[in-house]
């Protein structure tokens, strides 16, 4: 597949999603791929970007944005890395919450399509779409924290636990920055399997306590356009 250059690209996806406000955030006006857009059916070679997982708005980040949004004293003032920030909508939540500093960081850069809704003009904001588990960019995030002693200092996370090999990865990563740093890591998801199932939590290497936060029910199209998941649980990972 040949990628279009980023103009090229923003202008296709303009032309093919659709601006929504119908989730867990009705505040927040999301240019998205939902049951309405002509692309919910589409083949893969109807789209020139590969795998666009940042035009949907995931259960799991619904929660999350929702969870940041209904408790702003939290945020107010504090330092956030959004890792595989999609469609954007936690760092707008934080955004709306009085974060002074955020990181949307995701390895698609079209993640950043929504950025245009952020009124960042009180807020440090920028996009990075460097691979932050990569063995060459892990001190970068780490590095991110610091000179932040007297903030609150998250790690937000939404629908990022899909595959547990990979949440391997993940735990290993915020393991390391929350023994450094303090940092809160707090996860959005609907109860996938490597975040829940107790065969996949035993072999986890990286030991950790789960505590849950919030849990809100989905309405129904939400549930229709996400393969059944009816709730979105909010979740904050302690290391051990």
């Amino acid at each position: 597949m040949i990628q279009p250059s980023l103009h090229a690209a923003s202008k296709w996806i303009i032309r093919n999603t659709i601006i929504s406000n119908e989730s867990l955030t009705p505040e927040f006006n999301l240019r998205l791929i939902t049951i309405a857009s002509p692309l919910w059916m589409s083949t893969p070679d109807s789209c020139p970007l590969p795998d666009p997982y940042w035009a949907f708005y995931w259960p799991g980040g619904q929660g999350l944005s929702r969870y940041i949004l209904d408790n702003e004293s939290l945020f107010h003032n504090s330092k956030i890395l959004d890792f595989g920030a999609g469609c954007g909508s936690a760092s707008l939540a934080a955004v709306v919450s009085g974060a002074s500093k955020i990181l949307a960081n995701d390895i698609d850069k079209c993640e950043i399509l929504n950025s245009d809704s952020l009124n960042v003009s009180k807020v440090s904001f920028r996009c990075s779409p460097k691979n932050f588990l990569d063995e060459q960019n892990r001190n970068l995030s780490v590095e991110y924290f610091n000179d932040s002693e007297d903030q609150n200092k998250y790690i937000l996370l939404g629908d990022m636990f899909y595959d547990s090999d990979f949440a391997e990865l993940l735990f290993k990563w915020l393991k390391r920055i929350q023994d450094k740093h303090g940092t809160r890591v707090l996860v959005g998801d609907p109860d996938r399997h490597p975040l829940v199932e107790s065969d996949y939590l035993k072999r986890y290497k990286t030991k950790f306590t789960k505590v849950q936060l919030a849990e809100y029910s989905l309405p129904g199209y939400v549930i229709k356009e996400h393969y059944g998941f009816n709730t979105a649980k909010v979740f904050e990972l302690k290391f051990h």
